[in-house]
């Protein structure tokens, strides 16, 4: 888009003149394409997003309002609530080394054409995995973006944006039908693959087709990418904020086994969310969080650098004009092992369950530090599946997931759960496998 600059100045003149000493104006413009197949329909709209919202205040209090179109420098602005004063970042120097936006973010909007011929692939890749296997519904969503920020104190970034959807369910054969769905993200289109796609709804659709769950089991685990990203997003609470991560500590700050390295990167190359600066115009970079097992710091924002220890980061996002802004995750994964394959560590396990997905929503208690988490895949012996597991619970304790972690693989793959969530295949000891969650 064209710059805003001369907007967002006269905007923040306006507020200043109005004795609203801090202020911060931000501008999006941004355009989608959305296509959806059924078994009998297709559908195809194109979207365009033009909005604004500003923060403004002073000692007293302070405002947040948001609206589609231009801001109108003159307003009308409420009056500041009695409250907290508003707190904005100051400028920061010049990052060393500078970003560059990728190419592809400059990628036009898939076609429809093409589009729903991505889709239409989706199912006649699932058939082949599984036949009599079929999609019942696929949805893309294709967007690309553009954002202006500046605040009174000095402060000026220009953000740029490009993330695609995909979400499909699918049923398979029999009587009754078994169902499964997947949502997955990626910076565009051309990212999925409809045979990996398609092969891990078969692999699910068949588990659930014909596995049952033990009636309570332990032994070693290997767990699927999407089964650790799904723990990972449970226990954020613990790791984003100056909350109670430090409470699983032991000795020596031991957070996790020597297997567990935790990073947070908002810049991180290829990532569906990489960007120079965060939703408060603060440059982002990575952060680590644990390292090999040891408890670093958590993830904090700029202003919540006094709370605990540790370097704050860019780690404040704005899922949308309409939302405040709000400390989080861009890219939080656990850290691969580049010479481990997943087959060595199946070829590991003389006993135990490889779970290759999840198959509804987990319960943490933090506090009672505890989980239990829906799952299917195949109990193993000597490395080898030897029956299909399902309507399963992975249960256990959180520190003892940790600190149990005893292998990762190389395959890092990313999940849109709290941002977006990665990890590698991970072999664990320690926890149960059960018919129910208690």
């Amino acid at each position: 888009m064209s710059s805003q600059t001369p907007l967002l100045d006269e905007v923040l003149r306006a507020l200043l003149k109005r004795h609203l000493t801090d202020a911060e104006i931000y501008v999006k413009r941004g355009r989608s394409r959305r296509l959806e197949r059924t078994a009998v329909t297709e559908a195809s709209s194109t979207s365009q997003e033009r909005a604004w919202a500003v923060r403004a205040g002073n000692r007293r209090g302070s405002f947040f309002a948001a609206s589609t179109g231009d801001p109108v420098p003159e307003g009308p602005w409420p009056e500041p609530v009695n409250g907290h004063a508003l707190e904005l970042p100051e400028p920061a120097p010049p990052q060393t080394p500078g970003w560059s936006a990728p190419s592809d973010f400059d990628t036009p909007l898939i076609g429809e054409r093409e589009g729903l011929k991505l889709l239409e692939s989706l199912g006649r890749e699932l058939e082949a995995e599984l036949p009599r296997a079929r999609v019942l519904r696929a949805v893309l969503e294709d967007g690309s973006s553009e954002a202006e920020l500046a605040n009174s104190r000095g402060l000026r970034a220009h953000t740029r944006n490009r993330i695609s959807t995909l979400y499909i369910e699918a049923a398979g054969p029999g009587s009754p039908a078994p169902t499964a769905s997947l949502y997955v993200a990626a910076r565009e289109p051309h990212r999925f693959h409809p045979t990996a796609l398609a092969r891990r709804l078969a692999d699910r659709l068949a588990v659930s087709a014909s596995g049952a769950p033990p009636d309570r089991d332990s032994g070693e685990f290997l767990l699927a990418p999407v089964v650790v990203a799904r723990l990972l997003a449970g226990l954020l609470p613990l790791v984003v904020g100056p909350g109670p991560g430090s409470r699983l500590t032991g000795a020596r700050g031991r957070f996790g086994s020597d297997r567990v390295t935790l990073i947070d990167n908002g810049r991180l190359p290829g990532g569906a969310f990489e960007s120079p600066v965060d939703g408060e115009g603060v440059p982002t970079r990575e952060v680590v969080l644990v390292e090999e097992g040891v408890f670093r710091q958590p993830l904090l924002a700029w202003w919540q650098e006094s709370a605990a220890h540790g370097e704050p980061s860019g780690c404040t996002r704005r899922p949308g004009w309409r939302d405040l802004p709000s400390p989080g995750p861009t890219h939080l994964y656990l850290k691969p092992e580049a010479r481990t394959s997943v087959s060595s560590l199946l070829g590991a396990v003389a006993q135990g369950y490889y779970l290759i997905d999840v198959t509804g929503p987990g319960r943490f208690d933090l506090a009672g530090d505890r989980f239990a988490l829906p799952v299917c895949g195949f109990a193993v012996q000597s490395g080898r599946a030897s029956a299909p597991v399902a309507g399963a619970w992975l249960c256990g304790g959180i520190g003892t997931f940790l600190k149990s972690i005893v292998g990762v693989g190389r395959d890092l793959t990313f999940h849109p759960l709290d941002g977006m969530i990665g990890s590698p295949t991970a072999l664990v000891t320690g926890l149960e496998l059960r018919a129910g969650p208690e």
